[in-house]
Formats: C-alpha cells, sequence, structure tokens
C-alpha cells in the first residue's frame, strides 16, 4: 500500500449539447473528500434527468459518509471496492422502486461511475457507458470497460476499437441503473501516482472525441484543471455536441 499522502483537485463540467433541450447529465463532487459522481440518465418525461440526480445524490451521500474524516475506520480495499459496489446497487434499487411506482417514470434509468480517493488509491465503481480514464505521464488510459452494444461486439472480434467508433450499430447500453430489480456493479482499484488525472465523463465527451484528442486536450491544459474541463466539453460541441456533455477531473497531487 502506498505511504504517500495525496491531495485531489477536482473541476467538472456539464453542458446540454447542441442537440438536446433537456441535460439529462448530473454530476458531484467534493473536493476535500476525494470523490466524484457522474450519471447519464435515460427515459421520456424527463425521467432520464430524474434517475441521473437520484443516483448522484445517493451515491454521494453514501461515499461521503464512508470518507469522512470524523468517521473514517479502518477498511481494506476490497472492503471499500465491497461498499462502493453495495452503494451503487442500492441506487439502482431506489431508482427502479421509483420508475415502478410512477407510470411516467416507467423504464427510467442512468449509467452512471463514481471514485474515491482513499489511502494512494483511487476505487471506483461503474454501470453503463459512463467511463474512467487515467492521464499519466502524458498519456491517456481508459480504466473501465463499456457496458454496451457496441463494447460487446468488439470484445467478440467483429470491430476494433477504432472502426467501432465509425460503425453504424445502435447505441445500446447492456447495463444501467433502476432497469432492472438488480444490477451487476464493475468496480476497479487503480494506484496513484503523483501528477495523475483522472477523467470521469458521459457518452456525450467519448462519443465525440477520440481519445487522442482527449489526450491531446489534457496535455496542452493539464495546468489548469478548469480551463481543461470546459476545453473538453467545448472541443465536444465543436465536433457536433449531439448529446449531454459531462466531465469531471480529479488531480493528484503528493503533499
Amino acid at each position: 500500500m502506498s505511504e504517500e499522502i495525496f491531495k485531489v483537485r477536482i473541476a467538472g463540467f456539464t453542458d446540454t449539447g447542441l442537440r438536446r433541450q433537456i441535460n439529462e447529465d448530473h454530476i458531484d463532487f467534493n473536493q476535500e473528500l476525494g470523490i466524484a459522481v457522474l450519471a447519464d440518465g435515460m427515459g421520456g418525461h424527463q425521467s432520464g434527468e430524474i434517475a441521473s440526480h437520484m443516483a448522484v445524490e445517493s451515491v454521494m451521500e453514501h461515499l461521503r459518509s464512508m470518507a469522512d474524516p470524523e468517521s473514517s475506520r479502518a477498511i481494506t480495499g476490497s472492503q471499500l471496492l465491497e461498499y462502493v459496489s453495495n452503494t451503487i446497487s442500492y441506487s439502482n434499487s431506489m431508482i427502479f422502486q421509483a420508475s415502478e411506482a410512477l407510470e411516467q417514470h416507467k423504464g427510467m434509468g442512468t449509467t452512471l461511475v463514481a471514485a474515491l480517493v482513499r489511502d494512494g488509491f483511487i476505487y471506483a465503481g461503474h454501470v453503463g457507458d459512463s467511463r474512467l480514464y487515467v492521464f499519466r505521464d502524458s498519456s491517456l488510459e481508459r480504466i473501465t470497460k463499456d457496458h454496451s452494444l457496441v463494447q460487446d461486439l468488439v470484445d467478440r472480434g467483429f470491430y476494433t476499437e477504432e472502426e467501432a467508433r465509425e460503425a453504424s450499430v445502435g447505441h445500446i447500453v447492456t447495463r444501467a441503473l433502476g432497469t432492472k430489480e438488480q444490477v451487476e456493479v464493475d468496480t476497479v482499484q487503480h494506484e496513484l501516482r503523483d501528477g495523475d488525472i483522472y477523467l470521469l465523463c458521459s457518452d456525450g465527451l467519448s462519443d465525440m472525441v477520440a481519445d487522442w484528442k482527449i489526450q491531446e486536450t489534457l496535455r496542452e491544459r493539464m495546468h489548469d484543471l478548469d480551463d481543461a474541463a470546459q476545453t473538453l466539453v467545448r472541443v465536444a460541441n465543436s465536433h457536433g455536441g449531439k448529446d449531454n456533455i459531462s466531465v469531471i477531473l480529479m488531480q493528484m497531487a503528493v503533499q
């Protein structure tokens, strides 16, 4: 386990984009506690907006409770990952019950990616195609795998990652919060290094902007985190802005 203590700087922005009337994405973060949560809602009658807000607020509340120094307790990495997973599963149950209770919210759901920094590691959980990347040594690496039809086809060898970006495959997520009574949550534990920037984003960024362009933007703007996050949103809009766009950047610095 790393004995280094990291200070976390966070910047986040969400934008409706150029083609949508409503922003169904929702983000929240707590820089002091090193927490960030991002969700991309789906469903008619503004239900996607409700689902994403429910998910982010629920997960943030539980992660704040876990990360609060006053209530902090000894916990292993595997226990933390289990806590993150259970927290997201609880949020799934809340959204599913709400969608079952009200006809106008039937079928609502949301993707989600959440991250918590603790003891030299970042602990993350995700459902759907909202992503977590790490920008390290001027290079960008994706550390989550989309739960989507396109990703399944890549995994089966029908497309390369590059070909998949141009493929005329319907934009279908294979997992989401709220659409079923239970959901499988993927988790990841990643060791921090000084200078790392972790990127949480909705598909409004990743569908519009290739990884190499995200990498180039972070190289150019990494010394001003707010500017970097806003620039990524602007680039997505300049490439068409077909969906809501959400970006959270978490920068690590050894104290």
